[in-house]
């Protein structure tokens, strides 16, 4: 079956603030299912470009640097910005580096991005930007759901990557 690619996937926002529970449910898991499918995994199986795209370790290490835009984000949307900045990444060489220390790198940024939503008053899911890509008007919550969708998509890669190794 053929997965929709991620940049023509169309997203609809105005999530009720009842969802956002949820979200980060998701958003807390995806480090638990990382580790899930790696393990046991040799390394150099998981620096390995497929197909021209990422490693498995690039992939996790991109949704490191993912929470910190969303995070930023997140601030924007607060500090009432019209439109949120483009994401700029600067990746690092995750290759180079052991699975666990990119994954404790993802953890260590995801535990301070929940934390960010977690302390959100209630006023604050109200506010809105818009999303420079997309362009449309996004809330903390539909960030959330973008973010969580996100992870699934990377997760899904990572799983593919694997495939081809068994």
């Amino acid at each position: 079956m053929k997965k929709l690619a991620w940049f023509d996937r169309q997203f609809t926002f105005g999530l009720p603030s009842g969802m956002l529970p949820f979200y980060l449910e998701r958003l807390s898991g995806t480090a638990w299912r990382m580790e899930a499918k790696v393990k046991g995994i040799a390394d150099e199986i998981l620096s390995e470009r497929w197909n021209d795209k990422w490693s498995v370790k690039q992939n996790i290490g991109h949704l490191a640097e993912v929470d910190e835009v969303a995070s930023q984000r997140i601030d924007q949307m607060l500090q009432g910005a019209e439109v949120m900045a483009p994401a700029v990444f600067e990746p690092r060489d995750y290759n180079a580096m052991s699975v666990q220390d990119v994954i404790a790198y993802f953890r260590e940024g995801r535990l301070k991005h929940l934390a960010k939503y977690s302390s959100l008053r209630d006023e604050d899911l109200l506010v809105s930007s818009i999303h420079p890509r997309l362009k449309q008007r996004m809330t903390p919550i539909d960030l959330a759901f973008f973010d969580a969708e996100h992870d699934d998509h990377h997760l899904l890669m990572i799983s593919e990557i694997l495939a081809q190794h068994t």
